[in-house]
């Protein structure tokens, strides 16, 4: 069996945030560590101007 390069990175991670992932749900974990780093990566893709205009007011 391979080992994934993310599973020690997971583990990593978890002991960080005092989490124990068992081992069943370690690809979903891995599925969404990948997901949240494309999302990354597109927001870090934005060029945004120096000065910005401030959000409108968010309410629920």
């Amino acid at each position: 069996m391979t080992t994934d390069p993310h599973d020690s990175e997971i583990t990593v991670l978890a002991a960080a945030n005092g989490l124990t992932i068992p081992s069943e749900f370690r690809a979903g974990v891995r599925t969404n560590l990948e997901l949240l780093r494309s999302y990354g990566a597109l927001i870090e893709g934005l060029e945004l101007p120096d000065r910005l205009e401030p959000a409108f007011r968010y309410e629920p």
